[in-house]
């Protein structure tokens, strides 16, 4: 009885102190990283990456090519998704972002004739002659988007 107290006590000491010697060891290497030349420039760098990527949830950034095409891929998925699931308003706005941002938004209007229901890419129609109208009332829109329209002259290119 008594070696089975022995091994508990002296398990549960064992276990203290490794646990002591964990966070010891944690501690250290906190003040240690935290303390060295480069940490707050590069945690500042580190932020102003993640800032300017911002993830593929909002408006890209523009400047960045890499990022167009993120939120392209992204914006085509979610929208052909959400049309497979029978939500055609919310794949349609989708689809239509992603053409907004599209260098060549002709061939993709093309394609998404020949691969769209009838009545989806006519709603994607009708929300593009609506957003290109409201892009030409105000020009100068905060987004950044009004630049890469192309208004539908008929053109396929």
């Amino acid at each position: 009885m008594i070696g089975v107290l022995v091994n508990k006590t002296s398990f549960g000491i064992l276990a203290g102190l490794a646990s002591a010697a964990f966070v010891g060891y944690c501690v250290y290497f906190d003040k240690k990283r935290r303390s060295h030349p480069d940490f707050k420039k590069n945690l500042i760098e580190r932020r102003r990456r993640n800032r300017k990527s911002g993830g593929s949830e909002g408006i890209p950034n523009l400047t960045d090519q890499k990022s167009i095409e993120q939120y392209f891929m992204h914006e085509i998925q979610k929208g052909e998704l959400l049309i497979t699931e029978g939500s055609f308003e919310r794949g349609a706005e989708h689809l239509m972002n992603a053409i907004v941002v599209c260098n060549k938004p002709g061939k993709l209007l093309s394609v998404l004739q020949n691969t769209l229901p009838v009545e989806v890419f006519s709603l994607l129609v009708y929300k593009l002659n609506n957003y290109n109208m409201n892009a030409q009332r105000a020009p100068c829109m905060s987004d950044g988007f009004s630049a890469g329209l192309v208004i539908d002259d008929g053109s396929v290119e």
